[in-house]
């Protein structure tokens, strides 16, 4: 047997899941708005933000380890985004907590840690969006700025103030803004630290489900092999126009961006936008007026005209490069890397924050009051829900059901298994309750299965290879939709009279949300009992990870005794008995 206690959770992950969270809401409902405004500086304005709230749970909380974890799972949420390109974002984010985090291990958890490390926080928006530039648009950007700033002091006659002063001006304003962020950060947590110490919160949190976690879009078509063809794309378009290759790079571009546009539709949306062409013929226009003249005084070159088209090539090559990379990250297989075991834990974290994310951007959303307002309701009824999040969160996984999961090959005899483990039980005073999936073989070939309830015995045909125009069609087999109905009512009778609840199969119906998908949902968040699911090898990671569970007990028949497992299984039942509470152990919701 394999057990995966994925009930427990350290509590500094619980305390990043309250944080992320919460700093995801925010960048969630103030992004929008200040994108919607057209609002500058967005970036920096949304660092700040994010600077003065991580400050603020890192002094409430004081432990290491808070802020870069509350940082990745803030970052990690980000891909729920509508946005064509998230991986800037996501970056970003994760930056900022890293410097926090760095500042507060270097010099301690104090007010000069914390002014540094926001500080750096909110200076690494500059620096990301100064590389992403020269990312795009190559070092030839850098050129025309110096031709820029040159004929800007000419025309204003501010020849004293040097390139380096601005640079420093600049950078002084973006660090003064994350001196702001910090120092707001530590009154805000010495304000709420009393709360927290006393633990006098009050009221309760309706978490919704976590669909978003691995959620991907159904038009989407996802490849693990064109996201690193995408990237060596990328990098051979940059290769070849840094090398002055113009024809075979403008060429690469071009068709790269063709099949971009068809292949990731939505990679044309930064395309659509008249801010993107206006840059563009900002670009093109200045590099052909200023390339030449600060070295020879030449006002409108062809060189520097075919030096801003290379330019705006390459940044329409790497934008819907970009879109396509992030639309390629979305991939479900590309974030079930979090089904390892390695890990659980963040998995765990996300899967909480995204439970409860819908509540927070109701709860924290400032529409319809005026910019004081905004602050006020906010940021600090975002620090009055932080308690009532973390012991929702506790609860949460308190109430988790343990799940038993048998398994083996096809036609191993994994419902006979679970049947002798169902008697066993009952031998033992231990009232079960669900179905199995008992086969029906015709002429030794397998036509259907059969759903038999284990209270009372009552049968019904769930599935057969018979075609069925009024039936749930999946694979080989049609799912008769009045056994589903009585399906769901045996669950509800076993989640109100049975200590251990048996499903018999879940698979790839259930997965995909379908088939008893609803009635575990409800079964896993309103029932403590424990649960025993037969599922095939193949699909034993998934089923384990894809409903609020808590600890895993994997039971491989080839492995495995019936009588070990009953034994595992009854230990477990006394242990739920007795901890059941009434509101959890509730009978299924309509």
């Amino acid at each position: 047997m394999k057990i995966f206690s994925s009930g427990s959770l350290r509590q500094v992950w619980l305390q990043a899941s309250v944080a992320g969270s919460i700093w995801a809401s925010f960048e969630i409902i103030l992004g929008s708005f200040l994108h919607n405004l057209k609002i500058p500086l967005t970036g920096a304005i949304l660092s700040f933000i994010g600077v003065w709230i991580m400050i603020a749970f890192q002094h409430l909380w004081k432990v290491n380890g808070l802020v870069w974890r509350a940082g990745l799972i803030c970052a990690l949420m980000k891909s729920i985004s509508p946005s064509a390109i998230i991986l800037g974002p996501m970056i970003g984010i994760f930056t900022e907590a890293l410097l926090i985090e760095f500042s507060v291990r270097l010099l301690g958890k104090n007010l000069i840690a914390y002014i540094i490390g926001g500080g750096l926080a909110v200076l690494s928006t500059l620096v990301q969006k100064i590389i992403s530039l020269i990312i795009l648009y190559g070092l030839d950007l850098v050129r025309i700025f110096e031709a820029l700033y040159k004929y800007a002091v000419k025309q204003t006659g501010l020849e004293h103030i040097s390139a380096a002063n601005l640079i420093l001006l600049i950078t002084s304003v973006y660090i003064l803004a994350g001196i702001t962020g910090a120092i707001l950060g530590y009154r805000t947590g010495r304000q709420h630290s009393g709360m927290y110490r006393n633990r006098t919160s009050s009221g309760v949190i309706k978490l919704g489900n976590d669909r978003n976690l691995f959620r991907n879009d159904e038009n989407e078509k996802y490849s693990v092999a064109f996201l690193v063809l995408n990237i060596a794309i990328m990098a051979a378009i940059l290769g070849l126009l840094n090398f002055n290759l113009l024809i075979p790079g403008i060429t690469a571009a071009l068709s790269f961006i063709t099949f971009c546009i068809i292949r990731y539709p939505g990679s044309m949306k930064r395309l659509k936008k008249p801010g993107f062409w206006v840059t563009f013929m900002l670009i093109t226009f200045s590099a052909a007026f200023l390339w030449d003249w600060v070295s020879q005084g030449v006002f409108f070159t062809s060189d520097g005209l075919i030096t801003g088209l290379k330019m705006n090539a390459r940044a329409v090559a790497m934008i819907t490069g970009f879109a396509a990379v992030s639309t390629e990250l979305k991939n479900p297989v590309i974030k079930s890397v979090l089904y390892n075991q390695g890990f659980s834990s963040l998995y765990q974290s996300l899967s909480l924050s995204f439970s409860a994310l819908p509540y927070l951007v109701s709860a924290l959303n400032p529409k319809g009051t005026n910019g004081n307002a905004i602050r006020k309701k906010s940021l600090n009824s975002a620090f009055s829900h932080a308690l009532v999040l973390y012991e929702t969160f506790e609860k949460e996984l308190e109430k988790r059901p343990a799940v038993f999961i048998v398994t083996g090959d096809v036609h191993q005899g994994k419902t006979t298994f679970a049947g002798k483990v169902a008697g066993l039980l009952r031998e033992k005073g231990i009232k079960t309750g669900g179905f199995l999936a008992t086969a029906i073989n015709e002429n030794f070939e397998r036509t259907g299965f059969n759903l038999v309830s284990l209270s009372d015995g009552f049968s019904i045909t769930i599935c057969s290879r018979k075609p069925d125009e009024n039936a749930l069609r999946h694979g080989h087999y049609y799912f008769n939709p009045e056994a589903i109905d009585r399906g769901e009512e045996i669950l509800q009778k076993a989640a109100k009279e049975s200590d251990v609840i048996f499903i018999d199969e879940i698979g790839a119906l259930e997965l995909n949300g379908k088939g008893w998908n609803n009635a575990l949902e409800q079964l896993c968040r309103n029932n403590v009992s424990p649960q025993v699911w037969v599922v095939r090898k193949s699909l034993v990671k998934k089923a384990s990870r894809r409903w609020h569970v808590g600890e895993v007990v994997i039971i491989d028949i080839s492995q495995d005794s019936e009588s070990e497992t009953a034994d595992l299984i009854a230990s477990k039942t006394l242990s739920s008995i007795e901890t059941k509470t009434p509101e959890i152990s509730q009978t299924l919701p309509e």
